[in-house]
Order: C-alpha cells, then structure tokens, then sequence
C-alpha cells in the first residue's frame, strides 16, 4: 500500500465502523480464510498438521484453529513463522517490550503497516478534538518512524525521550505547544506531578486531548488523568505483534478494529467463552502477510460486547479488565489479586505517588511505594494508608511488607512493572 492508497483508504475506514455487523462478520470470516490459506502456503510454521482445518466459513469455525503463543514462536525460533514472499529489506521489523520477560522480534509487510497507520488516523479523528492540522507530543522511549501522513505535514508530531530528565521532558513539553498529547499513563502521571501550576496553565492554552497507550486504563487512571490535565482521555490498544487492535470512542468504549483483526476471549482452555465474561485475549490479524499470526494469545484480560455502541459504531467493544495473565498476586486462599487494584490503591492513597509489588517464590508479598513528595506523609504513615486500603479492597486481611522507592521499576520498552510474582505453586 502506498503513501497514497493509505491516504485514499482513510474514508473507507471511517466507513466500515459504522458498517451492519452481518457485513463485518462476513469480512472478518473472509479475511482470516484468506490468511490461513496464504499462510498454509508460504509460511512454514503454517504446513504442522494442526492447521489442517477446513477453512472457516463463520466466525465459530475461527475457534477451530489453534491457539499460538509468543513462547511457541520464540522456541521455534521465528524464522518458520516468516512468509517466504518478504526479503528482510520490504518489512517493518518491530521488538515487543518484554513486559512479559520474554522478547520477540516481529515483521510487518507494508501494506498491513500504512494500514495500521490509516486506522491510527481513524483513531484521531473519532476524538473529534484531533484534526489533521493538530500539533501533537509523543513520549517514547525509543525513536519510531513518522507515517504517511506526518511525511504529509499531517498531524505534526515532536517525539520526547522518555529517558529525559522530569524537568526537560517538561520544557520541551511546553516548548512543542501541543494540541494532543500521547503516552503510558504511568509517564502521564509523573507530568502530572512535574509540571507547576504556571506550567499546566500554560499547556491548557493549547491542550484538546490525551491519547493513551500500552497500559492497562482503569476507571481511576482515567479519571485522574482529565483532571489533572483538564482535557478529555482516549485509550488506544495495540500491541508490536498485531499493530492497531482498539480505539476509544467519545462514549469511551473500546472498539476493536475489525476491518483489521478478529477478537476472542478464551478460558484458561483455550476455549471461546460468551460476550460478556470475562477471560484472556486471543487475535488474529487478518491482514498481515509477512508474519502472520493467527489466533495469537496475548495474555491480557478482557470482556467481550458485540452490542451497539450508543456512538452508533457497529464493531465490537472491549473492555480490558484486571491486568495480564500473570500480573497478579496469589493469595494463601488461591484468590489473586490482579495490578489494577494496586495501582486503584496509589491513586486513591494521597501521598502515594506509584507503586510496585513484588511476590517472591515463597509467596512473601513486598508492595513498593514511591511517595509523592508534593504530600508530607511519613512513610509508615502511607504503608498504614495503603494496607488499609488493600485489605478493605479484598475484604479480608493478609500478610504484606512495605519497603520505600524512588521509582517505579520498568520494562525495556518503558511500562510500568507494577506487579511480578514468583510463586506459582501447583
């Protein structure tokens, strides 16, 4: 796909959310058919008996093929999940960040790419507060390519380092005068936090929105985020191995992106479960060639509605619930406490700035406070505040340690590690 076709598509996409939902089932079946059959063909991972399935002619014949996940991948060593049809010099290569502790190189054939980037700039334009003229100021803790629509002088974008001191990711903040403002809420936050109260007037003179991404968005996040920056906040779900997967809308509802990827919620069977429970998130993206990974489990938790969105958008929403697979704490009962609630406990404690919890294998639970130092709260103080809370939370008391911290831990591609746990006994 070229610069142009990219261009030209972006009315297309604004069409298909909108679209009856026999219509997007009937794409969605028809492109990850198409999918399984170039895969079986020119990718070699694609010819093990197990993808010897019919190929789907509904949505429940999707379930037929098997779940694959980045540790399959990893061991098979990639290169037989690579289509024979891309010379290394036609993909885009990216590297997931390793917030699962494991890290995989992924390629991405052009025309799924400029895909991506048109529905990123459907994503923009559902703010209706993000026109192809804004300014925008993206934090990122690595360099990433403009798209076709910046090499346009559309939506001007001015990356920040996120390694940058507090104090010059704020002047050159400030500098960009931005319209929109991307990304991890937990960087979000520590502007929050960074930023004077001249300097938030300053940015609320040009400020229209906050777009979210790589993290889990709670209700809290959110919720803090607006009012910290006076605007409104629209989260965006993607991830390295699929691209674009979901966007918000002005009822801030998830969408997924079905004109470009199928999603399931399974249980711990690999098994579809109903709209409406909650489970893990499988996705096929139907459109890429270059390595095409179908039924992909990624490990986060989601609920699943295929009812009409009162913005009138037709694709399914998703809600991501608690955290991923393994983001949580077992407690000596077996229940588990996922990161949302400790993140849920920072942001509600007054004088917590993060915080970060760490199980070890013996299942001693250590929650790691990073105190907010604009509040003058003792640091036993805030442990007693934060035990409380956590033990109102679950409705029972267990064992805690709380240790202090200068900052939060975080993974190679710059998220908040708010929860590891080493204690899995079976």
């Amino acid at each position: 796909m070229s610069t142009l076709s990219a261009a030209l598509s972006v009315p297309g996409l604004l069409r298909r959310q909108h679209e009856s939902r026999e219509r997007i089932d009937a794409a969605i079946v028809a492109g990850v058919a198409a999918a399984l059959r170039y895969a079986r063909v020119n990718v070699p991972a694609y010819a093990h008996p197990r993808y010897e399935v019919t190929s789907p002619t509904s949505l429940d014949e999707i379930a037929h093929l098997p779940v694959l996940r980045k540790v399959d991948v990893i061991a098979a060593g990639t290169d037989p999940y690579h289509s024979r049809e891309f010379a290394d010099d036609a993909v885009r290569v990216a590297t997931t960040s390793g917030s699962t502790g494991v890290m995989l190189q992924v390629r991405h054939d052009q025309a799924n790419y400029e895909h991506d980037r048109a529905a990123n700039v459907r994503r923009f334009l559902t703010t209706r507060r993000c026109w192809p003229w804004s300014r925008i100021v993206h934090f990122k803790p690595y360099p990433w390519p403009n798209a076709w629509y910046q090499r346009l002088g559309l939506y001007r974008r001015w990356v920040i380092p996120t390694a940058l001191p507090a104090r010059e990711r704020c002047e050159r903040l400030l500098a960009g005068r931005p319209n929109a403002l991307v990304g991890y809420p937990i960087l979000l936050r520590d502007l929050l936090r960074s930023l004077t109260p001249d300097e938030m007037n300053r940015l609320r003179r040009t400020l229209r929105v906050v777009f979210t991404e790589s993290e889990l968005m709670t209700p809290e996040v959110r919720e803090q985020l607006e009012t910290g920056f006076g605007v409104p906040v629209f989260d965006e779900f993607s991830a390295y191995e699929l691209l674009h997967i979901g966007y918000d809308c002005p009822q801030r509802e998830m969408h997924v992106a079905e004109d470009r990827c199928y999603v399931e919620i399974v249980d711990e069977s690999d098994e579809p479960v109903p709209d409406g429970v909650e489970g893990y998130l499988v996705v096929t993206g139907y459109r890429e060639r270059a390595m095409p990974l179908l039924r992909y489990w990624l490990g986060d938790r989601a609920v699943r509605s295929s009812e009409p969105c009162a913005c009138g958008r037709t694709f399914r929403r998703l809600r991501l619930a608690s955290g991923r697979a393994d983001d949580y704490v077992l407690l000596p009962d077996g229940e588990r406490i996922y990161a949302g609630t400790f993140i849920g406990m920072a942001l509600k404690t007054p004088g917590i700035a993060e915080c970060m919890v760490r199980q070890d294998k013996y299942g001693r639970i250590t929650v790691h406070l990073v105190p907010d130092r604009r509040v003058r709260r003792g640091f036993d103080e805030l442990a007693q505040a934060a035990r409380t809370w956590l033990h109102d939370s679950a409705g029972r008391t267990f064992e805690l340690a709380f240790a202090e911290a200068e900052a939060l831990e975080l993974t190679p591609g710059g998220k908040g590690r708010f929860v590891v746990s080493d204690y899995r006994p079976s």
